[in-house]
């Protein structure tokens, strides 16, 4: 099991390396993206999944490290909230199209959504067992 656990941990700290440095890069072709980017829209298109990949790695870390129950809907509010973060890092780094902008207006409502339904849920449990 120890092995198991170190082979996640390795993985969760590449994909967070990944996704980290390829959000931040002022460039997006890294040592990671086996692709070269070329189009402002193929910058935004990888920016966003790099989100997806440094959250993928910041959730399986936190996944090795906490003994409590995380509930569906926060994970993809974690997901969401670092994609929204890269987006911004592709705003002023590749700019703006029509399509980056509806994308993250899109995910805005999505992230306020999941929160909103989250801390009504958390209002509705009973602790009287």
């Amino acid at each position: 099991m120890i092995l198991v656990k170190i082979f996640i941990f390795c993985l969760s700290a590449l994909f967070l390396v990944a996704g980290i440095t390829t959000i931040l890069s002022p460039d997006v072709n890294t040592i990671f993206i086996p692709i070269v980017v070329e189009t402002i829209q193929e910058a935004h298109f990888v920016r966003g999944y790099a989100g997806f990949v440094a959250a993928i790695g910041y959730l399986s870390m936190r996944f090795l490290y906490s003994s409590s129950k995380v509930q569906v809907g926060s994970i993809c509010l974690y997901i969401i909230a670092v994609m929204l973060v890269s987006k911004i890092f592709s705003f002023i780094y590749d700019g703006y199209t029509i399509f980056s902008i509806a994308g993250t207006i899109m995910g805005a409502i999505m992230a306020i959504s999941l929160y909103l339904l989250q801390k009504t849920r958390k209002d509705q449990l009973d602790y009287n067992l």
